[in-house]
């Protein structure tokens, strides 16, 4: 899911990422955003908490004989870059997990120099509060480390009021399969059992988000996900 998907390309060719530029690559996993980017510019770190993921970009890079990426461990919410540090900072897939977005945004802002550029992509809800506390909840029984998604809306007031100006946004869907999704995350039984029930729950108004059909014996559900690039002011 992270190392393939329309949304993938779809950042790169927006940004447009041009060769002199250093990029930060922020909740990178297991790097595919930051080498994906890394043949268009003359330097990115891959910035993420978790040091095993970190040594997965480094293996991947070696593999592709990727050198202008180094891996950096690090909390989005803290990053230790100085002011006006990078011309292109992205962020892709890794939103949802953060505790306090709005500190990572201003973070983002903080370490891009003016006119820099914020790639971003993350999944999205409805803005009807009753559905995203039941998404949300689905979400966070699959995976613990989950932390909220936000309506493409509420994004977007969240960048501008950190000082980006909002280019650029476009809206996908993208379906999984309920065991391959829930596996990823080691869901027990009991668990796939409670995501089954809440999905034959679901609300009305989530219902056109989670496109829920059954084929062969198994569930097949679509998420949707925003692509968006911003500016910092000159």
């Amino acid at each position: 899911m992270h190392a393939k998907g329309e949304s993938l390309a779809r950042l790169v060719a927006w940004v447009n990422p041009k060769s002199d530029w250093q990029a930060l690559d922020v909740g990178t996993g297991a790097g595919h955003t930051a080498l994906a980017f890394a043949p268009h510019v003359a330097h990115v770190v891959a910035l993420d908490l978790v040091r095993e993921m970190l040594v997965k970009t480094t293996d991947l890079a070696d593999r592709r004989n990727i050198t202008n990426l180094e891996t950096r461990e690090g909390n989005a919410e803290v990053l230790r870059f100085d002011d006006a540090s990078f011309d292109l900072v992205t962020c892709r897939l890794a939103f949802h997990h953060f505790p306090r977005p709005r500190q990572a945004i201003s973070q983002f802002v903080r370490v891009l120099r003016r006119g820099g550029t914020l790639g971003f992509t993350d999944n999205i809800v409805t803005p009807d509060e009753d559905c995203a506390e039941h998404y949300n909840t689905f979400e966070r029984l699959r995976d613990p480390s989950h932390h909220w998604v936000y309506p493409l809306e509420r994004l977007q007031t969240m960048f501008e009021q950190a000082g980006l100006q909002v280019e650029a946004t476009r809206q996908l869907t993208k379906e999984f399969e309920f065991h391959q999704w829930a596996d990823r995350q080691h869901v027990s039984s009991a668990g796939k059992e409670q995501l089954l029930e809440m999905m034959r729950n679901t609300p009305a108004k989530l219902t056109a988000l989670f496109r829920p059909r059954w084929d062969n014996g198994t569930l097949y559900f679509t998420l949707w996900e925003a692509v968006m690039v911003a500016r910092k002011a000159t």
